[in-house]
């Protein structure tokens, strides 16, 4: 990889970092986010983690989400990834199961809240995700811890 190859691709990286942690500061300090406040903003945090743009993959089902970045990174169509997802953890879990749950890391993290696994895991799309991160922003606010880490 060239230089300027380098240097593209760090430039894209910071973007995305960036762009997620404002996402993630607007979610954290909006006062009582409405569903549509939390599904956009959710929807474009996850897009900027998973490193995609909106053209890349405009469904909001969070399998789709994370198939798609995987098959970015993996440069092959998203319909390949699960065919070509083998790697698996020695507890059988799949690249996209493991990319999943450290995107509910970083969300715990950095919304500075504790998503139920149970819930956090069905959750079949941002709607649905955005439904669980309501209440636990809105309890965050009324407990006064709305606008912390950065």
């Amino acid at each position: 990889m060239s230089a300027s190859e380098r240097a593209q691709v760090r430039s894209v990286l910071l973007r995305h970092i960036s762009a997620a942690a404002l996402e993630a500061r607007l979610l954290r300090e909006q006062k009582a986010p409405e569903e549509g406040f939390l599904r956009e903003h959710l929807r474009k945090y996850i897009l900027h983690k998973y490193m995609l743009t909106e053209e890349e993959c405009p469904g909001e089902g969070i399998r789709e989400l994370t198939e798609a970045s995987l098959a970015h990174m993996m440069k092959v169509s998203p319909e390949l990834v699960e065919e070509l997802d083998t790697a698996r953890s020695c507890a059988g879990a799949t690249s996209a199961m493991v990319k999943k749950a450290l995107l509910f890391q970083a969300m715990e993290k950095e919304l500075g809240i504790t998503l139920p696994a149970d819930k956090a895991a069905a959750a079949p799309d941002v709607g649905a995700l955005a439904a669980l991160l309501g209440p636990l922003l809105a309890a965050k606010q009324a407990a006064g811890e709305g606008g912390g880490e950065g």
